[in-house]
């Protein structure tokens, strides 16, 4: 089983495909690759987004294309 992650603009609804899939790896509390231990992270929605998109909007927590964030960035509107 896949996770994609798929972005779309919350300004002019362009979509974009992330870059990877997002993945887990399990790290064992004995430091072995088995025993007890949990799932974490290796990537995040943020580290797989196409260059240039804002995943999350540090103020609004939406999503951005490299014009639309470049509009707002700059002060302008979208």
């Amino acid at each position: 089983m896949s996770v994609t992650v798929h972005y779309r603009c919350d300004g002019c609804f362009v979509e974009a495909e992330g870059t990877e899939h997002l993945r887990l790896q399990f790290v064992s509390v004995s430091g072995r690759s088995h025993g007890f231990g949990a799932p974490r992270p290796v990537n995040s929605p943020e580290s797989v987004a196409p260059e240039g998109w804002w995943a999350f909007d540090p103020y609004t927590y939406c999503c951005y294309c490299p014009k639309c964030r470049a509009g707002i960035e700059e002060g302008g509107e979208r």
